[in-house]
């Protein structure tokens, strides 16, 4: 994956957000249901900027993203509101249970 867009988030917010939107679309593209990131920062750019990055591509997203820690939490069997997973923009319920780990709680 390339640059989430978060970088220019703040000076040029259109750009941050097609370039986000495109990086979801490519994941979607090469069959993946869920994206996880090695970075906070590509983390927020791609769950809490991507109703925003949807509107830029002219599509709704919907694409569950994981923070890597948090996959390696639910490895190590630590509950999803341990590790934030009912705070995620984008519901992560549906991967979850692909994977065979708990739903989030409502």
């Amino acid at each position: 994956m390339l640059c989430c867009g978060f970088p220019i988030q703040f000076v040029k917010p259109a750009t941050a957000e097609r370039i986000a939107g495109h990086q979801i679309l490519d994941a979607k593209a090469h069959g993946a249901d869920a994206m996880a990131t090695p970075c906070p920062l590509c983390h927020i750019s791609l769950d809490g900027y991507q109703k925003e990055a949807g509107r830029a591509v002219g599509t709704e997203l919907n694409m569950p993203i994981f923070h890597f820690p948090q996959l390696v939490g639910l490895a190590l069997g630590l509950a999803p509101a341990v590790l934030g997973l009912p705070r995620h923009l984008v519901s992560v319920d549906g991967a979850l249970a692909r994977i065979g780990a708990v739903a989030v709680p409502a």
